[in-house]
């Protein structure tokens, strides 16, 4: 095993090996001609591609080094996770790793991390002071879903025998950059202004959860249609005058907010964000009664943790269809949350077949969505940003760059704090020298817990839930692990043969601070639920731990 830890200055570019769409590169040729000007000590050895956005003769004309050999590396640049065989030890690795939430399949990874003494920094740490992303790729999935979804709707359109304009749109990767299609789309779409949109779908509304860069990047691609933006609690009215010919003019798009999707289980209480983000157990869903009813398209944005309520169920999406109060025929989910803010995502989809058709009433899908169909058109993949590769790479290297001096002449070998890292990296670096650092030390705590949870008789994952009769939410807060709390709580709950699962774990770093975790606790026997759940108070009392549900 290569036991060296590379030339201190001397930068790698990984050939990206993770999909055959994988086409983006964390740092352009301009980006490290320019690097490369300003900081004369530094190297690049870039890995050959093929299929790499920029070209490898491109890195050749601006000085970097064509290499497949990055042993001389001290840093290696990435974006996917990287196979733990091509792991090169004592080195300083960046990419998207997907451990931060000790995601199960990622640990293999992980554990050949900390045997090869890696530095891991992962980008999606790299945040402010505030804790924003500083190195991201941006608005591009939300302009790519949304390229690909309205080539979607037209053959969606086209196989119930309806020309529309939509049909002129391609997918996001047949163009060669971002400008080039929005430009096409202010083309081919100008007929809908011309009553473009049919009858039987007016009012076409097409709504967007949250508020963040991915909602920015769809609402960009909308602003390229004839669209009218309207609040959500205009949708009804717009419905109920769907007769109105000014509708085939138009589409309507609306933002869905936190406040559009909860209510306070209390009635007596109104909305409160900050509120709803620290206690979201006190909220229950209110969107698919209130709003969904009435959208046409769904492109689905917004930020999701296990944590927060459900945005749509299988059973609500089944009962609108059922009481014939579902105009929904197509969801664009750039999220990607399996099984999460909608139940009933089981699968990604891909750029080879990005869409399936999903029925809403029995719950089952189709892929061939070349037959005409009123299912809802669905779309999932998680890799969007790709099919813009040139735009996409060339965002995240104009944010990255400014970090890469410090970072290829930081010495691995010093202690974290004498390594001469810019502060926001810093707090990015997952492990080193063979350990979690201790940020990240949670990591260890949070897959021992779901392991434990795994032999437990009572692990459940959320298919058991639909089965269950009572369930509940708790929100455990204190010192849960230095008390063995925690332990108690769930030897109980096994004892009890309650089903559980945890949600979210977060560990207190210092003796002063606390930890919290959120765990669901459902079973068939509600007698048996609520003698658990006194239980569990009682042992909570004694270890001043605090529960709410």
């Amino acid at each position: 095993m290569d036991t060296s830890f590379g030339k201190i200055g001397v930068i790698g570019i990984r050939r990206e090996d993770k999909s055959k769409w994988e086409r983006r590169v964390v740092l352009t040729p301009s980006h490290i001609k320019r690097l490369m000007e300003q900081n004369p000590q530094l190297k690049f050895v870039v890995q050959p591609s093929k299929n790499r956005v920029f070209r490898d003769i491109e890195y050749q004309k601006v000085g970097a080094t064509l290499s497949e050999d990055l042993s001389e590396c001290s840093v290696i640049l990435g974006v996917k996770e990287v196979p733990k065989e091509k792991l090169l030890p004592n080195r300083t690795y960046v990419f998207f790793s997907h451990v931060i939430k000790a995601q199960e399949f990622n640990m293999p990874m992980l554990d050949e991390i900390l045997a090869k003494k890696i530095r891991l920094i992962d980008y999606e740490k790299i945040t402010d002071s505030q804790n924003k992303r500083l190195v991201a790729f941006g608005k591009f999935a939300g302009n790519a879903g949304a390229i690909d979804f309205l080539h979607g709707i037209g053959k969606y359109f086209i196989n119930l025998a309806y020309s529309t304009p939509f049909l002129n749109v391609s997918f996001t990767y047949s163009y060669p950059h971002l400008e080039k299609a929005k430009s096409v789309l202010k083309e081919v779409c100008e007929p809908i202004s011309d009553e473009g949109i049919p009858e039987d779908f007016a009012p076409l509304i097409f709504g967007i959860t949250g508020r963040g860069r991915c909602a920015e990047g769809v609402a960009e691609i909308l602003d390229c249609l004839p669209v009218k933006y309207v609040d959500p609690d205009e949708l009804p009215g717009l419905v109920a005058d769907c007769k109105n010919p000014a509708h085939r003019s138009v589409i309507y798009v609306t933002y869905f907010e936190s406040q559009h999707m909860v209510k306070p289980k209390d009635p007596s209480k109104s909305f409160d964000k900050k509120d709803y983000y620290s206690n979201p157990h006190l909220y229950e869903p209110c969107f698919h009664e209130k709003y969904l009813p009435y959208v046409s398209v769904l492109f689905h944005c917004m930020y999701w943790d296990p944590k927060f309520p459900t945005l749509i169920t299988a059973e609500q999406i089944k009962t609108l269809a059922q009481e014939n109060r579902l105009r929904l025929f197509g969801i664009c989910d750039v999220t990607c949350d399996i099984e999460g803010s909608i139940q009933f995502l089981t699968e990604y989809t891909s750029i080879d077949k990005p869409f399936f058709l999903y029925d809403p009433i029995t719950g089952e899908k189709s892929y061939d969505i070349g037959v005409p169909s009123n299912h809802i058109l669905y779309q999932a993949v998680d890799h969007l940003p790709t099919e813009l590769a040139y735009d996409a790479s060339t965002h995240f290297a104009d944010k990255l760059s400014p970090f890469i001096p410090k970072l290829a002449m930081s010495d691995i070998t010093k202690p974290l704090e004498e390594q001469g890292l810019d502060p926001e990296i810093a707090k990015a670096v997952i492990t080193w020298n063979g350990e979690l650092t201790p940020s990240y030390k949670y990591i260890e705590e949070l897959r021992r817990t779901r392991e434990a949870n795994k032999k437990r008789k009572g692990y459940s994952d959320k298919a058991l839930i639909k089965k269950t009769k009572s369930f509940t939410t708790l929100k455990l807060a204190g010192h849960l692990f230095d008390t063995h709390g925690i332990n108690e709580i769930f030897d109980k709950l096994e004892q009890s043969g309650m089903k559980f699962r945890v949600l979210e774990l977060s560990i207190g770093q210092t003796l002063t601070e606390t930890s919290s975790a959120f765990v669901q606790v459902f079973t068939n026997d509600e007698e048996k639920f609520h003698e658990a759940l006194e239980a569990i108070y009682e042992i909570a009392e004694k270890h001043k731990i605090e529960v709410s549900e």
